[in-house]
């Protein structure tokens, strides 16, 4: 009855023991107590006294020829300390440093592909370690300049005015689609963008399962213009393969994107595919193509004149972005992915 009663102490998570606690197990274990029972006085969990107690073990001359083992408060707060100093002044392994800024700041890796890339090498760290490392400052040549979404900051943007579009068509609608292209379960369903500044402009399609990107140059910022990259990439791919390949692309509501009856029209015969519109200003309705314009803006910055920018560079881009192995895919890269969905 009076065990039934007795309420345990919810363990404290994320709290390290204090010298005044550690004093007390000492004590409660000179006292014979139990691992369990001190965890459930201090609200602590029992795992957490067994290592303080492996922690603080300490082997006492009892006589000439006679000792005695058991837990020192003094010896575990010890411990504890030094086990707390950060090494700031310790040297990083050569290896390891030349390959993070081989992989970080020539290549614009992430530290996550970092680590997977490195997993196999006798120097391999985790992806926590590689940011610790960067954060005190122990890779020369690295720093938080280096790494791209550690860049990013939040700015203060002029409010513009909205501009009200014309209502959607029935059947184009984001709400239309299927359930598969929402959960990217299916193969061939593609966001598309317009990356613009100044006079100039580029297109991005973005597939929804693969992460794989088209990126393309536009003579002008027209309907007419996207509608003839369109016509290009389905001349490029063969009509049919154009159907299977992209049976949706989902767009937002800029002006140059509204011509849904001429980006949907094959320029061989009959229709190409299907477009469905965002709700106005819900950029997070095609997340993956403005997480690829990220990428993009790690080659070409806000601000920089997309007249001047050649085909070869998009070329690089584009290679550079679908073979670069994607936490979301399991480290593998876009171009692998689609090619596989291709010759399923």
């Amino acid at each position: 009855m009076e065990q039934a009663e007795r309420s345990t102490p919810h363990p404290r998570k994320g709290k390290h023991l204090n010298q005044e606690e550690r004093i007390q197990i000492e004590v409660l274990l000179r006292g014979g107590a139990t691992a369990l029972h001190i965890a459930e006085l201090l609200g602590r969990s029992e795992r957490t006294i067994r290592r303080e107690r492996r922690r603080g073990w300490l082997t006492y001359r009892t006589g000439r020829d006679s000792a005695e083992e058991r837990y020192n408060a003094v010896r575990g707060q010890t411990v504890y300390e030094q086990r707390r100093r950060k090494p700031a002044s310790a040297a990083v392994d050569p290896q390891l440093a030349a390959f993070l800024v081989e992989q970080i700041t020539v290549k614009r890796c992430s530290p996550a592909v970092a680590a997977y890339r490195m997993k196999d090498e006798p120097y391999a760290v985790c992806m926590k370690t590689i940011y610790n490392l960067i954060d005190h400052g122990r890779v020369p040549g690295v720093s938080h300049e280096s790494l791209w979404e550690k860049r990013m900051r939040k700015r203060r943007y002029r409010p513009v005015q909205r501009i009200r579009k014309r209502a959607v068509t029935p059947g184009h609608s984001i709400t239309d689609r299927p359930p598969a292209v929402e959960t990217r379960t299916e193969f061939g369903h593609w966001e598309i963008d317009l990356i613009v500044s100044g006079k100039g402009a580029l297109l991005s399609l973005t597939e929804r399962k693969t992460r794989r990107l088209i990126l393309r140059k536009l003579r002008n910022r027209s309907q007419a213009a996207v509608i003839g990259v369109l016509n290009d990439i389905e001349r490029q791919t063969g009509a049919e393969a154009f159907r299977c390949i992209f049976k949706s692309i989902t767009s937002d509501n800029g002006g140059e994107l509204l011509d849904y009856a001429g980006m949907e029209r094959s320029a061989v015969t009959g229709n190409r595919t299907h477009l469905y519109y965002a709700h106005p200003y819900s950029a997070w309705e095609r997340g993956g193509n403005e997480n690829t314009n990220r990428f993009i803006r790690r080659f070409i910055p806000k601000g920089r004149k997309l007249g001047r920018i050649s085909r070869k560079l998009l070329h690089e881009i584009e290679r550079w972005i679908n073979t670069y192995p994607r936490k979301i895919l399991n480290f593998e890269t876009a171009e692998e992915r689609f090619n596989q969905e291709i010759a399923a």
